[in-house]
């Protein structure tokens, strides 16, 4: 057989497959074809030879936000694929230009509503229009602009009529993004089908001890087989700098300001940049860095407010314990390990997973599982998740001496190796009703059907 391409004598880290040890790839038409040893360079046409790094089924990223710079962010970390969550149609609109050759999945925003609960048919066209825009389904953002109870209880309802995929950042104008939003959003969801975003951001002692929070915030989650959930690995947070009539636009911004003491207003905003509290996100080399003080302030200024920030506020114990609790039998609370990354400078999976590895608090097999297995599960992507033969080839190459991805491997070709991109565009993930979107961009489509992700198959495990 001749191979595009063989990875040779990297130590396989394959779960699912239950493949460990060193091995060689053989990689043919995006798939992996062959696993085994020793096999002959002359029936390939690349060669990598990987002695001394780890392989693990390519990370797969069940929360992120990718905007611009976002695809070479994920690269270098180790990203294959991705769902983004919220950016809809316009995430695919960028991927000819600034797309590295990821995997991208996308979710599309809808609400609020404050003041009025929608109706059916209101809420039944909304969905169907995200579904046409090429997304997989709907995000709700209760905690940077909530809606009533009652609204956001119909929007998931309404989520679930259309069989469309349905995530929540939680909180109403009753709650807001804390435990008590968390405990809401179990309520509101019912017997519905739901995906609760980044757990460990509702737990960050806003109410009580945070060890306290995040007690009862998975137990509220134990044994829910309708509800799905992912949990992030970083200090820092994502939200928006807008500012509307003197206030925060976002209601996660006021309660950052609040944690340390600032006013939730335009001033206090603005005194905690200049004090180094609050974090400006803008692009720089193609990537998002972030900046503080003086300059914060002049470049939120110079934006009109109209920033993404970040705000040091999650507690190290939350993460944690999100990251690794198990339930009587055995099984993870929280599904997956996820960034809330993407363009956000917080793509930290791979280096705090590992950490978290040698710390022995995860063994290796189960960090593969929370950050790639488990994702393909939640995506329903049964050709990913694994290394075994007939696997998509998705890759990621560890470096596991300094804690770190060495490469990013999509569909078979490199697309960064040791911190340089070599991939371009990408692969969109959409149902069969997205599939004219990724035609109008002129980029590859994989056609997924929301019903055997994890979030409708869930109850059956």
């Amino acid at each position: 057989m001749k191979f595009d391409l063989i990875i040779r004598g990297g130590n396989i880290i394959d779960p699912k497959s239950e493949v460990h040890g060193l091995r060689d790839l053989g990689i043919k038409g995006g798939k992996i074809v062959e696993v085994g040893t020793d096999l002959p360079g002359a029936h390939a046409r690349e060669i990598w030879d990987l002695a001394g790094y780890s392989l693990m089924p390519g990370v797969i990223d069940t929360h992120t936000h990718v905007r611009g710079p976002a695809h070479r962010m994920m690269a270098k970390a180790g990203v294959c694929t991705c769902l983004d969550m919220g950016a809809g149609r316009s995430v695919f609109e960028e991927m000819p230009e600034r797309g590295c050759g990821l995997n991208v999945a996308a979710l599309q925003t809808i609400g609020p509503f404050a003041d009025k609960t929608p109706s059916n048919g209101e809420l039944d066209g909304l969905v169907e229009g995200a579904l046409q825009a090429g997304a997989i389904g709907i995000k709700l953002v209760g905690g940077h602009r909530p809606s009533t109870p009652e609204a956001t209880a119909a929007m998931i309802e309404a989520g679930n009529r259309a069989g469309a995929y349905v995530a929540f950042h939680v909180g109403s104008t009753e709650t807001g993004s804390n435990l008590k939003g968390l405990l809401e959003a179990v309520q509101l969801a019912g017997k519905n089908h739901l995906h609760i975003a980044h757990v460990n951001s509702y737990l960050r002692g806003l109410i009580k001890d945070p060890v306290e929070e995040v007690v009862d915030g998975l137990l509220s989650l134990k044994g829910k087989k309708n509800l799905v959930s992912e949990s992030y690995l970083a200090i820092i947070n994502g939200t928006g700098g807008k500012v509307v009539d003197g206030l925060p636009q976002s209601h996660v911004t006021r309660n950052c300001l609040r944690m340390r003491g600032y006013d939730p207003t335009e001033a206090g905003l603005e005194k905690a940049i200049a004090d180094g509290y609050g974090l400006v996100q803008i692009e720089e080399g193609g990537e998002t860095v972030m900046v503080t003080g003086a300059r914060g302030v002049k470049e939120w200024k110079a934006k009109g407010s109209d920033v993404g920030m970040s705000f040091p506020v999650n507690v190290p114990e939350s993460t944690f314990l999100c990251a690794v609790k198990r339930d009587e039998s055995g099984k993870f609370i929280v599904d997956a390990i996820s960034t809330d990354g993407g363009s956000i400078p917080r793509n930290v999976a791979v280096e705090n997973g590992l950490t978290l590895v040698r710390y022995k608090a995860l063994t290796l097999d189960e960090f593969v599982y929370k950050a790639s297995t488990r994702g393909a599960q939640m995506l329903g992507l049964h050709d990913k998740g694994h290394l075994g033969a007939g696997a998509d080839a998705d890759i990621t190459v560890l470096d596991m001496a300094h804690g770190r991805a060495a490469m990013t491997v999509v569909g078979g070709k490199v697309i960064m190796a040791f911190g340089i991109i070599y991939g371009k565009g990408g692969t969109i993930i959409t149902t069969r009703k997205g599939l004219p979107v990724a035609k109008a961009v002129g980029l590859p489509a994989l056609e997924v059907n929301v019903q055997e992700m994890l979030l409708y198959t869930k109850t059956s495990e």
